[in-house]
């Protein structure tokens, strides 16, 4: 079962969502495109705005930063009601004032709330989180190892008829909200876990895919397994980027075998990709053009989809091992700066919003502080950058 709307009815949407009000990342659609974007479930927000009302105007900017600060993982739409085509809509939902912001828990699968809180991005995001449920099984080791064996072994005795993915983090003291969204939209076909690693990566090691000798390689790690699976034995690790798009996409693909990107706002805003067509010789050449164009279409999509992930998967190596470098250099000089981040990636030569963070300063030794707040212990895994949540 897919997950997703298909490549032909994102790239139809695309024109409707860059004309509107608001800018990218909100999505500014029309009746129709709104139901189609809202028929997967997701936690989504959506203002319903006229052109000529001046506190639209002014709730732009704020709710337009608000989106920026949590896609891909929380769309924002906006819906303008003063469009004939969308008056239907608007009356479906009673909107009888401007701006009115509706909340959408599980998109277009269950009923709209009414956002009553500040027009300011601070709290907007605060509410939109609020709408993703916690459905992420919690595990715990003992801080000095020793029963990585039985935890593992419970979680997989947990519904076993789907398949379960675990993620393991070196330092966290809380769930990733990435991984809540990503258990969210997975419900129901996947059992999701988190666990906190000891500093010995003691977990890690217990699945037989820590070295302490591969610099390249962070301890954030994923790994699946099938339903029915009753032992560690048999896992498959994810060897990709750690964000949000890179990590649906290979969830999907664990669940059906399709390489399809499954976020729907970023399918409706992003641009397709050109494939360059194969060079053939003459002989080959009638063989190629008997082929149906659907499926000609469908495996350029599947190639653009793939080559995008291996980009991003190449970009994301390189910046380990520039870190990793700088910091064997640093060691050997003597020199005790932190304070400088990696090089990131000039945010155009990625489509999906692609943010620097995996390159984490782990110098300190200091335990974390015991649990905070969930809103400060999402934010702690926010690393220098403007979009947080996107990447573990």
């Amino acid at each position: 079962m897919l997950l997703t709307l298909p490549l032909a009815l994102a790239t139809a949407l695309l024109p409707l969502a860059q004309a509107g009000m608001y800018g990218q990342p909100v999505l500014n659609l029309d009746a129709k495109s709104f139901k189609q974007a809202m028929a997967t479930e997701h936690a989504a927000m959506v203002a319903f705005v006229a052109p000529w009302c001046g506190h639209c105007k002014a709730l732009g900017p704020e709710y337009t930063s608000a989106a920026q600060s949590l896609s891909p993982l929380i769309p924002f739409y906006a819906i303008d009601c003063d469009d004939q085509k969308n008056k239907g809509l608007c009356a479906e939902y009673q909107i009888q004032g401007f701006p009115t912001i509706k909340a959408f828990p599980r998109a277009g699968k269950g009923a709209a709330r009414d956002y009553q809180g500040e027009r300011k991005k601070g709290a907007l995001v605060d509410y939109a989180k609020g709408l993703v449920p916690d459905r992420v099984r919690k595990l715990k080791v003992d801080s000095k190892g020793g029963n990585e064996d039985k935890v593992i072994t419970g979680f997989l005795e947990e519904k076993p008829n789907l398949p379960h993915v675990l993620l393991v983090h070196p330092s966290a003291p809380s769930i990733p909200f990435l991984w809540k969204v990503l258990a969210h939209r997975l419900s129901g076909k996947m059992h999701l876990g988190f666990v906190r690693d000891t500093s010995s990566h003691s977990l890690l090691s217990s699945l037989g895919i820590y070295d302490a000798a591969e610099t390249t390689k962070d301890a954030t790690r994923v790994v699946s397994w099938p339903a029915e699976a009753t032992s560690k034995d048999g896992l498959t690790e994810y060897e990709g980027a750690m964000k949000f798009n890179a990590l649906l996409e290979w969830l999907q693909f664990q669940l059906t075998g399709e390489t399809s990107t499954s976020n729907d706002s970023e399918k409706v805003k992003q641009k397709p990709l050109k494939v360059p067509e194969p060079i053939t010789s003459s002989s080959s050449a009638d063989e190629v053009d008997s082929e149906p164009k659907e499926e000609r279409s469908v495996k350029s999509e599947a190639a653009a989809r793939r080559a995008k992930l291996d980009e991003a998967e190449r970009r994301d190596r390189e910046r380990r091992e520039r870190a990793a470098a700088k910091k064997a250099a640093e060691e050997a000089g003597g020199s005790g700066t932190t304070d400088s981040a990696p090089d990131a990636v000039p945010q155009e030569a990625v489509e999906d919003q692609t943010v620097p963070g995996e390159e984490r300063k782990r110098e300190d030794a200091a335990e974390p502080e015991p649990e905070q707040t969930a809103r400060e212990q999402d934010e702690e895994v926010v690393e220098r950058t403007g979009v947080p949540h996107e990447e573990l």
